[in-house]
């Protein structure tokens, strides 16, 4: 889902047509830190509507509690348009406060020779990000997530607003107690209810692949607990130290796998579907489980009030012990920007957000699992559905697969590209794919 860093001629170029004109982004730019007397804190993110009235709600809190300034919320198209928005503006020193799409990540190890270095690190590196050690307000969130995705060379540069998680599987309910069917723990009770389903004349699963990304979706929790024999983390090692291989019997497994939820229990003509139409056909009964985010079930909710819906691991393995762990990421993340014209104002604003009142309005409207301890989603869904099932929470490979530049297209963007598989790509079988993904593998190597 990540593409990689566009040429510096294009961003440089971008400064321009963004500063003058504010492109495609929605602001009054001033192009100054004053504004009527008061000092602006320009406020940069994506167009995404719940976090973005949630946002604007306390942005008018601040406001009034902090007279003094005034919040310049500048919003763009999501994830391309949003990435490039956030090159431009960092290099020209034009915005004070950023979110990034999700946790620190991807950062180049001692073993992955030529890997690209993703954007946070460089801008970090080249002194852009303001260094938040010691802020008080950091002492609110936990610990642990402050670690693992707000922190680089031992200091703290992102506050992660949020997980979310995303190998889990959506069910109905009523059609489970219908059939008289229970949570699959394994595999093989997967397929049986599968099977079950199908033979009662009842579509089991509904996917989006005209968008490919939600592909990945399922394949996060095969992947979570089958490569490495459960450890992923030692399987990307493995590729690039040439101790692991994507034609390895486990890397096979998961496509195997993921072929057999594809081809024979989704819905007929899937690959045509976009994922903004798929929570209707899991809301309204055409299909009995929808394998998604679980920042889908308020939409889920909201196309049926009456529908009595759970969630649950996909079970990847015959272990149900491994199974009964979910999967994700850490989603936004806030930087403050060390040239930005409003350092100090900005960070302000970080540590008003960081109040637990304050935090737990954005936290309930963004649908995120919070980062900090003690604030409550006031949501059944997480309470019962995720929550049981957080006990050993695994970040999904796209957040820990670092990735050789110039890799293949069936490799690309941390990828495991089932949209590659017949019936609707290329190849016949898992084996067929795996070999090509090897082979893009050992031809993007770096040149000694």
């Amino acid at each position: 889902m990540l593409k990689r860093l566009s040429a510096l001629l294009l961003a440089s170029s971008l400064v321009v047509g963004l500063t003058a004109c504010g492109g495609s982004e929605k602001s009054a730019d001033s192009g100054s830190n004053q504004s009527g007397g008061k000092k602006v804190i320009k406020m940069l993110h994506w167009k995404q509507s719940n976090i973005n009235t949630v946002l604007e709600d306390i942005n008018k809190q601040f406001e009034e509690k902090y007279p003094e300034y005034k919040i310049e919320y500048i919003t763009t198209g999501p994830d391309d348009e949003y990435k490039q928005a956030s090159r431009t503006r960092i290099t020209a020193g034009d915005v004070d406060i950023f979110a990034d799409l999700s946790g620190m990540r991807l950062s180049p190890k001692e073993w992955t020779p030529g890997a690209k270095v993703p954007d946070w690190q460089q801008w970090i590196d080249s002194g852009l990000i303001a260094d938040l050690t010691g802020q008080d307000f950091i002492k609110n969130y936990v610990p642990s997530d402050i670690e693992q995705a707000g922190t680089y060379n031992g200091k703290v540069y992102g506050i992660p607003t949020g997980k979310v998680v995303m190998s889990g599987i959506f069910y109905n309910k009523d059609i489970f107690a219908k059939y008289g069917l229970e949570v699959p723990t394994t595999w093989s009770e997967f397929i049986k209810l599968n099977d079950t389903l199908k033979e009662n004349g009842v579509t089991p699963i509904g996917m989006a692949g005209k968008d490919v990304w939600p592909l990945k979706l399922p394949a996060f929790g095969l992947q979570a607990h089958i490569l490495g024999g459960g450890d992923q983390e030692k399987f990307i090692e493995g590729v690039w130290k040439g101790t692991s291989k994507f034609t390895d019997p486990d890397a096979v497994e998961v496509l195997e796998k993921m072929k057999t939820i594809q081809d024979e229990y989704t819905m007929d003509g899937f690959m045509g579907v976009d994922y903004g139409t798929i929570p209707s056909y899991f809301a309204t009964g055409k299909v009995a489980m929808m394998p998604n985010g679980s920042w889908e079930a308020p939409t889920v909710a909201a196309a049926n009030a009456d529908l009595n819906f759970g969630y649950f691991p996909i079970p990847a393995t015959e272990n149900a012990d491994v199974n009964k762990a979910l999967v994700g990421k850490y989603d936004m993340t806030w930087y403050v920007a060390e040239k930005g014209k409003n350092k100090e104002g900005a960070i302000k604003w970080l540590e008003f957000f960081s109040e637990p009142d304050i935090y737990a309005q954005f936290v309930k409207a963004a649908g995120f699992l919070p980062t900090m301890p003690d604030v409550k989603t006031d949501s059944k869904f997480f309470d019962e559905e995720v929550m049981p099932y957080m006990d050993g929470f695994q970040l999904a490979y796209e957040i820990l697969m670092i990735n050789r530049e110039n890799v293949g297209e069936h490799l690309a963007a941390e990828g495991v590209h089932t949209e590659y598989l017949a019936p609707g790509g290329e190849f016949k079988t898992a084996k067929e794919l795996a070999e090509v993904q090897q082979k893009e593998w050992d031809s993007a190597a770096p040149k000694q």
